[in-house]
């Protein structure tokens, strides 16, 4: 198939007042540079004053997949800040002359990575503005119902694009920017083919146990990926499998020119399956169109705005180490544990590596090289062990206040092999705290911080999965949010209240496929934390009747909830019956023998004659929407807009419908409980 040089991007990386990340990926091998200046209506180059010019260090991941990364260093001390600055890109592939971002059409047209008359990409280094604005959201299925929410980011970068003090200053993508488990008909059928066209037919092959990929037929995966694979998802009827096929997805979530012209009809795709399939096809197609419509202007925001990712479980497959025991048996198949790397290998690539490019080494890179480019030489299992032992996703994005973000995937320890995890392992909480240290953060400072799921979801649904979990077991209802396991929610907020010593902090994350905002303050050991939890789910994944359903149950959520704690089971007056009778009513604390924290509302302490006092308190406080008085949840796609701001936060979840943006402002101060 016939290729573009530029397969994906221009993407903005890593911008800090010493170095601007731009990140490419070409289909030939090519000398990449970046040339980043102040932007000057009267100057050449499209408005460019030259600042600071630099080459991109490449790696070859396939026979026509090249990708590049280019750190832009100023030739000055420090680039300015709080000025509008640009950049543009030039690819110079072999015996040709460069070619910049304007001869390779992605300056005009429906392609225009420019916003208004700038002429070239645009974005600023934030300096002494008032305010930090951050866009972040996560969960973007190309096939999910309803318009792409980065549609709206798209038009909230354009409306300031030349006032840096109301511009987002940074795009925080919370997790599942693809979705490796849950893949299109029509659409595994293009990536098939794109795979091999980046790859080579070997990419085909790959796999160790699967049968040749290019020979499965669409919807005729699942069964590979639950027995070969060992793997859980429930809706693996195209998982994605080797790394041309994932690197395939990324590229297609970024540029429509890599896309068929039309997806063929489900009579060619599909024939002699049966009725339901072929509807099924036919509404996938659909949903894939709509996503088709918003990618040029998801391409020009993430050209536009520095983009800071980290993954969720999607980004590899659903219910990625979701137990010690899914872990051992995906590590245990060939099939899953290559997967698995093959995934992590394209997120280092096309997320990863821009996030902090020094956390990934010459050495790193060449392995990751070696393996994938033609030829390979590298052994297969040193690449399944060195990304599946790989312990540095975590990282810090240079905003003020510095954002980390968490890696609550890879990083997780079990308590049992199939009970809830805690998401974060002593090892990495140590090198949070180093790793906030080296940023300049100091104790008494805030932070924001990215979780890919809730710490403070919605306290409805906590209860439900404790319920839950003895009668179904943790897969079929994801039990893994923070509150799952109450030891390491209890170990997670001594970090953040002891080590890191906050005063606040805001979390920001995705993942529950509903926007939210939640008020909350812990107690620990005496020492007061306010938090204010905002979520933004999801980019594409929403249609009308998940959206009139989500909302109606945030309609009937209680506002506040309080719950005391204790590190270990304190003594309880009575017989063990009523004990064991008040804690099933309560539903949202672990069983009373085992030697780990509990939680109870206050009134079920009262009943159980517990007079010891709480080592932890919990208060929060569901918000509504200045627009949306009706219902605590916004179930429409959407995108979070931060606007922090002393110690006050605005949150604006821009709600896309079709051709429409809609705005739902909640604003909370950040000095605990109310």
């Amino acid at each position: 198939m016939g290729l573009p040089t530029v397969l994906a991007g221009p993407i903005l990386r890593r911008v800090e007042p010493t170095r601007v990340c731009v990140w490419l990926a070409t289909s030939a091998p090519a000398v990449v540079r970046a040339t980043v200046g102040a932007w000057d209506r009267e100057a050449a180059r499209g408005g460019l004053t030259p600042l600071g010019v630099a080459e991109a260090t490449s790696v070859q991941l396939g026979e026509r997949l090249f990708v590049h990364l280019v750190e832009v260093t100023p030739a000055a001390d420090a680039f300015p800040v709080d000025r509008l600055l640009a950049y543009d890109v030039t690819v110079q592939t072999s015996g040709a002359a460069p070619l910049g971002l304007a001869d390779l059409g992605l300056l005009d047209g429906p392609d225009d990575l420019a916003y208004g008359d700038f002429g070239v990409p645009t974005f600023f280094v934030r300096g002494a503005t008032p305010a930090l604005r951050l866009l972040h959201g996560s969960c973007r299925l190309l096939h999910g119902k309803g318009e792409d929410a980065l549609v709206a980011a798209d038009e909230t970068v354009a409306a300031a694009a030349g006032d840096v003090a109301a511009r987002p200053a940074a795009l925080l993508l919370t997790g599942d920017q693809i979705y490796g488990d849950e893949v299109a008909g029509a659409l595994i059928v293009q990536l098939r083919t794109l795979a091999d066209a980046l790859c080579g037919a070997g990419d085909a092959t790959s796999v160790p146990d699967l049968p040749p990929l290019s020979g499965i037929r669409p919807y005729g995966r699942a069964a590979l990926a639950a027995r070969q694979a060992a793997f859980t998802s429930g809706k693996a009827d195209n998982h994605l499998f080797s790394f041309g096929e994932f690197a395939a997805m990324y590229v297609s979530a970024w540029n429509s020119a890599v896309w068929p012209q039309t997806f063929p009809p489900e009579a060619a795709a599909l024939p002699g399956a049966p009725a339901s399939l072929r509807r099924r096809y036919d509404t996938e197609v659909a949903a894939l169109e709509q996503a088709r419509a918003g990618l040029p202007a998801v391409r020009r925001v993430l050209a536009n705005t520095p983009t800071y990712m980290i993954f969720d479980d999607h980004d590899v497959t659903d219910d990625w180490n979701i137990t010690a025991g899914w872990r051992d048996r995906v590590a245990a198949s060939p099939t899953g544990r290559r997967v698995v790397a093959n995934a992590l290998a394209a997120f280092w690539a096309f997320q990863g590596w821009g996030n902090e490019p020094a956390l990934f080494d010459a050495e790193f890179r060449a392995l990751v090289e070696r393996h994938l480019a033609p030829g390979d030489t590298a052994d297969g299992d040193r690449f399944d062990s060195t990304l599946w032992s790989f312990d540095r996703w975590s990282y810090v994005a240079p905003t003020d206040p510095p954002t980390v973000m968490l890696d609550t995937r890879s990083q997780r320890s079990f308590d049992s092999p199939e009970g809830a995890a805690r998401l974060i392992r002593a090892s990495e909480r140590q090198r949070l705290v180093e790793l906030c240290r080296a940023a300049g953060h100091r104790p008494g400072d805030p932070l924001v911080l990215v979780s890919p799921v809730p710490v403070y979801g919605l306290e409805l649904q906590e209860r439900r999965q404790k319920f839950l979990v003895g009668k179904v077991g943790p897969y079929e209802i994801d039990f893994e949010a923070w509150h799952s396991n109450l030891a390491g929610l209890v170990d997670f907020l001594c970090l953040l209240v002891d080590e890191l010593r906050l005063p606040w902090c805001v979390v920001l994350s995705g993942d529950v496929h509903y926007g939210m905002n939640v008020a909350a303050t812990v107690t620990v050991s005496g020492r007061r934390l306010p938090i204010a939890q905002l979520v933004s789910s999801s980019f594409k994944h929403s249609g009308a009747l998940s959206r009139m359903a989500l909302e109606a149950l945030g309609g009937v959520v209680t506002a506040t909830h309080v719950r005391v704690g204790w590190q270990r089971p304190p003594a309880v007056t009575g017989a063990p019956r009523r004990r064991d009778r008040v804690l099933r009513r309560a539903a949202n604390t672990d069983a009373w023998d085992d030697d780990s924290p509990v939680f109870l509302a206050p009134r079920h302490a009262r009943r159980l004659g517990i007079t010891q006092p709480p080592d932890y308190r919990e208060f929060r406080r569901y918000l509504r929407p200045v627009e949306h008085r009706a219902s605590v949840l916004i179930g429409e796609n959407n995108v979070g807009v931060v606007a922090l701001y002393g110690d006050r936060v605005t949150h604006l979840l821009l709600g896309r419908r079709p051709g429409e943006t809609r705005v739902y402002t909640t604003t909370m101060p950040l000095t605990g409980e109310r």
